[in-house]
């Protein structure tokens, strides 16, 4: 009879031997990406960015607006449209141009008027237009890489999901093997009902592990689709895992900060701010100064008098300077203060920004190292020694179970911060005004 048992024993330990065996294949060949799958990867990466920015309703309406606003420049710079009248003087009858050479109070009249701001004027409010475009242009700009940020991280997420997915399938087709043998033994008497109930538990956890993961990928592929103006409902295929090291930080810093100083749209956008109202403090400046107007009369008499000709200059003259000009004067110098505090609150916000990416992205980058060259080998290798220990009944079935577990929830958590680095670039991308995760 202990014979029977022992080759029972030998015969459980063969199969349990034989799914580790598969987990130490799975973990070294399929978990750790290679180097050539980073490039497969980008390519459908590069495809969605670049759908996005043909099809992007975000996007194009931040286009829309910055090409409507370089029409504007000419039209603000370029003199008011002038008038031109015609007019009838009439003695004697009321119907115009009747009594025309009949009377030296009788005559059909010609004026043609313009309006001339004072100089300077339309140069300034060109200037103005140009600087709001420039803003503008700033702003799509701003716009398309919050759409890529977005898009970018979405992905990310998915390729987390997927992955997560995958060795939750294959942990959870383990523990069902391992469930089944745990219920042979106990059916034989060779083992505890608590091995068996532990075992089919942690075969429910990953089963909604599974579906908690299967709801997050559904959102992250909506969002996807949503930003790429598509239906929320069309399927994204499953995605390959990138390596932690194909896109390495790019700058120290310091070198960040200057990069962002000197590229990023949204402080470009303020620093234009600051630059618009200083030229409309010059133009306020200008409202002292009388704009003209000019005109120039035909008048046509007929019969045996002479036509008449009149030339007129006008000044529109800012009588109540210390009530209007003055107050605009004093609005423009509040709105420069405004603004270069507006502008140094954003270097601030875009300053904290790259930080807290930096140092998300550097600390995922240093787990990533640990757990790819420290945590998952050594747990593996306590993994292998249980199973020894197993083998020679040294520690239980549940001890077993909970190394299984452990690399299981490591691997997860490797994969986790890779999808956290990533995440973490395309942050910087957005701060610093440039592309590198490609």
């Amino acid at each position: 009879m202990n014979k029977r048992r022992c080759r029972k024993a030998h015969l459980w330990v063969l199969i349990l031997a034989g799914s580790f065996f598969g987990i130490s294949l799975a973990l070294s060949a399929q978990d750790l990406p290679t180097a050539e799958q980073p490039e497969q990867s980008f390519e459908f990466l590069n495809k969605l960015v670049e759908e996005a920015l043909r099809s992007s309703p975000s996007i194009q309406a931040a286009r829309k607006t910055w090409e409507a606003s370089t029409k504007r420049p000419s039209q603000v710079a370029s003199l008011p449209n002038p008038e031109l009248s015609f007019g009838s003087m009439s003695s004697g009858n009321p119907l115009p141009y009747s009594t025309i050479g009949s009377g030296p109070l009788s005559w059909a009249s010609f004026m043609f008027k313009q309006k001339i701001p004072w100089p300077g004027k339309l140069s300034l409010k060109g200037d103005i237009a140009e600087t709001e475009a420039a803003q503008k242009a700033q702003v799509y700009q701003a716009a398309t890489f919050q759409i890529i940020r977005q898009l970018k991280t979405a992905y990310f997420e998915l390729t987390y999901f997927d992955q997560a997915t995958s060795i939750l399938i294959r942990y959870r087709d383990l523990l069902q093997r391992l469930s089944r043998i745990a219920e042979a033994k106990y059916a034989v008497g060779e083992g505890l009902q608590a091995d068996v109930l532990r075992s089919q538990v942690e075969v429910s956890l990953i089963v909604e592990r599974l579906e908690l993961l299967d709801r997050q990928r559904e959102i992250a592929q909506a969002r996807i689709n949503t930003l790429l103006n598509r239906s929320p409902d069309v399927v994204l295929p499953q995605l390959v895992p990138v390596e932690d090291t194909s896109v390495e930080l790019p700058f120290s810093l310091e070198r960040l900060y200057l990069t962002a100083r000197e590229q990023n749209p949204e402080i470009e956008a303020e620093r234009l701010e600051i630059q618009k109202a200083s030229l409309q403090l010059d133009l306020s400046r200008k409202q002292f100064f009388p704009d003209l107007s000019i005109s120039t009369t035909y008048m046509l008499r007929g019969g045996p008098f002479d036509n008449m000709y009149e030339y007129r200059l006008g000044l529109e003259i800012p009588l109540y300077f210390w009530r209007k000009e003055r107050f605009g004067v004093e609005e423009k110098v509040v709105e420069i203060e405004r603004s270069k505090h507006s502008y140094q609150s954003k270097l601030q916000q875009v300053t904290f920004r790259i930080k807290d990416a930096y140092i998300g992205a550097r600390t995922a980058q240093s787990l990533i190292r640990l757990y790819r060259q420290g945590i998952i080998p050594q747990a593996t290798a306590s993994l292998d020694s249980a199973l020894s220990a197993y083998e020679v009944g040294n520690i239980d079935f549940l001890n077993l179970i909970d190394n299984a577990l452990t690399v299981l929830n490591y691997e997860l958590r490797y994969h986790e911060e890779t999808s956290v680095y990533f995440q973490n670039l395309v942050r910087l991308e957005e701060s610093l005004g440039f592309v590198f995760v490609k």
